[in-house]
């Protein structure tokens, strides 16, 4: 028999016997993502195997070993800085709004919409994100603050949703005492924790970081999905200022970990088990200099699994825009060995390159095509994307570049999503697909 048919007629006898449970573990079994997406663009039935068993799948198969840009879908963000008690009992209802990237545009079908509008599922045809903001957003999950006209002065309500999906969970209120009043906020979901919890949560903890009203310290409270309720305050041994938690950026999470950048260094939090976070390891890695403006700091983690610092800065006599991205340096998974490494440390540099020589802890980015005036401080870093590597920034109109941007960290390439538009919104949180998303995503539209 000639090998072709010979191949074609094993190829009909798998799609014809075997169940798709079957196939599942078999794609499960292969090394990479790339080669799930292969089989799920040969046939109608393979793609149906990977599309409905994508949240399996995404746990079983190795992390790809590289930035992915198609998981970043957009962004998330308030016309304006707020809302405030008086724009909160206006009339309108003002929603957060969406504006989507290339793959949020082929996925989702639009490019601008308002919230609302992407979670026709629920039942109040999306009036309970009303006055919402967001707060948070990785893995797939977005966290909102929700905000009702007559409880303006009420307590802080969460929510937890996937816009990819319409999964919808609201957390307890946090009123009286135990309101907190400018906090951050990081999602854990159990693929972070170590060891890895396999868990069908729609995610596994909420971590706050505030300072207390009751007690007068900065305090971390933790949400569990598998108790349903909030667990009690406990004290952190590093504290923040009320100006480092109004301006606080978003939390990157490695290795169980939530990590926020604050003035001095980045507030580490490892919970221990549960929603009590009495026995949390809590440190400070300390940075090598200080860094006073929150706007122009952000921390990621690579594909690698490191912890980064970025922020940007100029160079030359045309002020050229360039991204400085510091790896920290942290023994295993213990936080308590992290910092930031010394000046001397990193060395060997060549930024005509693009790269800093000779140094594992620190690299270079240019944007050639983003030249200043002058030394503008409109700029503004606001989200980092753990799986795609999209950095969004945004810049005034005395950069020359009024708009909003995404920074590729893996392509080390510019795209403007906004022109004229960005330097103003307020509560802006870029968001990404999780594994399973994507995997879904890809099976029942079959591209990559």
């Amino acid at each position: 028999m000639p090998p072709y048919r010979k191949r074609r007629q094993i190829s009909d006898l798998i799609n014809g016997t075997l169940p798709d449970d079957a196939l599942a573990a078999i794609f499960a079994r292969l090394p990479d993502t790339a080669d799930v997406v292969r089989c799920a663009a040969t046939c109608t039935r393979w793609r149906r195997a990977v599309a409905t068993r994508a949240a399996s799948l995404s746990h079983s198969l190795p992390p790809p070993g590289r930035f992915l840009p198609q998981l970043a879908v957009g962004l998330f963000h308030l016309e304006k800085h707020g809302p405030t008690a008086r724009t909160r009992t206006a009339p309108g209802a003002p929603q957060p709004r969406f504006l989507a990237m290339a793959s949020g545009r082929r996925l989702l079908g639009c490019q601008r919409t308002c919230i609302g509008s992407l979670f026709r599922g629920v039942d109040d045809g999306g009036a309970i994100f009303d006055f919402s903001r967001p707060v948070a957003s990785r893995n797939g999950r977005l966290v909102l603050e929700l905000q009702r006209e007559s409880r303006a002065d009420g307590g802080v309500t969460l929510c937890v949703c996937n816009p990819m999906t319409g999964d919808v969970v609201v957390l307890p209120v946090l009123e009286g005492v135990d309101k907190p009043a400018d906090y951050g906020c990081a999602l854990l979901a159990g693929d972070d924790l170590r060891p890895r919890r396999c868990t069908t949560n729609f995610f596994h903890l909420l971590l706050v970081v505030y300072n207390s009203r009751r007690h007068g310290f900065t305090a971390l409270r933790c949400f569990s999905s598998a108790t349903g309720r909030w667990g009690a305050e406990t004290r952190s041994p590093v504290p923040a200022s009320a100006n480092e938690l109004r301006h606080i950026g978003p939390a990157a999470v490695l290795h169980g970990a939530a990590f926020w950048p604050l003035d001095h260094g980045v507030l580490g939090v490892r919970p221990a088990a549960g929603d009590d976070l009495q026995a949390a390891v809590v440190h400070l890695l300390p940075y090598e200099w200080p860094h006073y403006w929150p706007e122009k700091r952000l921390l990621g983690v690579s594909p690698d699994n490191r912890l980064f610092f970025i922020n940007f800065g100029h160079l030359g006599i045309d002020y050229t825009l360039i991204a400085n991205i510091t790896y920290f340096d942290i023994r295993g998974d213990d936080i308590r060995t992290g910092r930031q490494p010394t000046y001397y440390e990193i060395n060997g540099d060549d930024i005509r390159t693009g790269r800093i020589q000779g140094s594992p802890f620190k690299e270079t980015i240019r944007m050639p095509q983003i030249k200043m005036p002058c030394r503008d401080t409109t700029l503004k870093l606001r989200w980092a994307g753990e799986k795609s590597g999209m950095v969004l920034f945004t810049l005034g109109e005395s950069s020359g570049h009024s708009g909003t941007f995404a920074l590729s960290l893996r392509e080390r390439t510019v795209e403007k999503l906004a022109h004229g538009e960005g330097h103003e919104w307020g509560s802006f949180v870029g968001f990404e697909m999780n594994w399973a998303t994507y995997l879904a995503t890809i099976a029942a539209n079959g591209t990559n």
